[in-house]
């Protein structure tokens, strides 16, 4: 890493003032915020707990994670799994957290207890919009189901700072009777047929619009394969009257596949008609376990082929397939590379993929920060931290590599945190 050379330092400053978009967390404001009554269950909280788990720290967590036990009883056990994992990147977060909001330089038991009457208050509506504020985060684009029907009717607002997602496998991945009437209730519509659940779909996304929405997100990487294979609607047609003809029917997986990427195809076109962008998640999966093969970038590639009047924003650098994703955004106008998360779950490849981005796909085409950790500002403002780390790394090995100068570098910084998020989801701010 650069961190002690000159340059970096010079890069990294002008960084830190520029403004940012979040293009991805989940949730809105801090209806969900939580409140901490004890420093390690402030701290292993995010992402960290993967690590934890997989260090073998799996059967003590609801210990460590019961506001009610003392910190003095918890440290032992604490500690242990800490010095398994304190070197990773998804620890770095609750170390920067004791360091920037408490002063603390070490994890130690003589520090919690000293941060104790010092908690951060996240339900705290003025310490989450100041903090947020004084990170420079500009507007947050949100992925959260909310109550749509409401939405929709202008009787629930989202705070100025936040523009919604539709969150769309909630729509494509029905799988009875129920999951249908959850969706077609929102216009207080009963439907007979498929074609009148895609009818019912797109007016929901129509009017979604209206309200403020700017665009789709789509999850579906956690439970299936993102290869959406094109599917006749007949096929679909048998499922779906399956369910919709008897309620007790379910459908199972892979059973209900075909319905599901008949769905997906479908609302592809709603979101071209409507010129909604659609983020994608590809790439590693938050928690542990799961199947890291049916996440990745290149199987969505008949969809960005097929779809290529809907533009896509392909998420978390598609860790660790980099090579993949450079490959569909230099080659597919509709590509663009999304690092949300990606720069805390591993900095020396986000680094990596935004210096081979440079040389490789046109700059525009790079969305740099997405907190995606929701409605904890400590956490969010730390992950930004680390992806401005991420950024003048990257920058500063590129002018040394006599790529680009120290005035490009910061143009493109730019580009990467404010203007190009703005233009692709159409923001509406002035550029920077």
């Amino acid at each position: 890493m650069h961190f002690k050379t000159d340059l970096y330092r010079r890069l990294r400053n002008q960084i830190e003032d520029i403004s940012v978009i979040d293009c991805h967390d989940h949730t809105a404001g801090v209806a969900y915020g939580r409140e901490w009554k004890e420093p390690i269950q402030s701290l292993i909280e995010g992402y960290f707990p993967a690590d934890f788990i997989s260090a073998g720290g799996e059967k003590v967590l609801e210990f460590l994670r019961d506001p009610e036990k003392p910190t003095a009883e918890k440290w032992p056990v604490f500690e242990k799994i800490w010095k398994r994992t304190e070197f990773t990147s998804y620890a770095r977060v609750p170390k920067l957290i004791l360091k920037r909001f408490y002063g603390e330089d070490k994890m130690t038991l003589e520090a919690l207890l000293r941060i104790k009457d010092k908690l951060v208050k996240p339900k705290d509506e003025t310490f989450y919009h100041d903090t947020l504020k004084t990170a420079g985060i500009r507007c947050r684009l949100v992925n959260i189901w909310i109550d749509l029907k409401k939405y929709i009717r202008g009787e629930l607002t989202l705070p100025e700072i936040d523009r919604l997602l539709v969150p769309l496998p909630g729509f494509h991945a029905i799988r009875n009777f129920d999951a249908i009437h959850q969706i077609t209730s929102i216009l207080d519509r009963h439907v007979t047929s498929l074609d009148e659940y895609v009818d019912c779909c797109h007016t929901i996304f129509a009017k979604m619009k209206d309200r403020g929405t700017i665009g789709m997100k789509d999850q579906s990487a956690y439970t299936r394969s993102i290869r959406f294979e094109p599917t006749a609607k007949y096929e679909a047609e048998v499922l779906f009257n399956k369910i919709v003809h008897n309620p007790r029917n379910n459908l199972g997986y892979p059973e209900a596949k075909p319905l599901d990427d008949y769905l997906f195809h479908c609302f592809m076109r709603s979101a071209r008609d409507l010129d909604l962008p659609v983020q994608i998640h590809t790439g590693h999966m938050a928690g542990n376990y799961n199947d890291i093969v049916k996440t990745n970038a290149a199987l969505f590639t008949p969809v960005l082929e097929l779809h290529r009047d809907v533009k896509f924003d392909l998420f978390h650098g598609n860790w660790p397939y980099s090579g993949e994703l450079l490959y569909l955004a230099k080659n597919f106008p509709n590509v663009h590379i999304d690092l949300c998360w990606v720069s805390f779950i591993d900095p020396v490849y986000s680094a990596s993929l935004l210096s081979q981005s440079l040389v490789t796909v046109p700059h525009c085409k790079i969305h740099g920060f997405g907190a995606d950790t929701g409605d904890m500002p400590e956490y969010i403002v730390l992950h930004l931290e680390i992806s401005r780390d991420v950024i003048a790394y990257a920058l500063t090995d590129m002018i040394q590599k006599d790529w680009i100068d120290e005035e490009e570098a910061i143009r493109i910084a730019k580009d990467w945190l404010f203007n190009n998020p703005n233009e692709f989801f159409k923001l509406g701010f002035d550029s920077i």
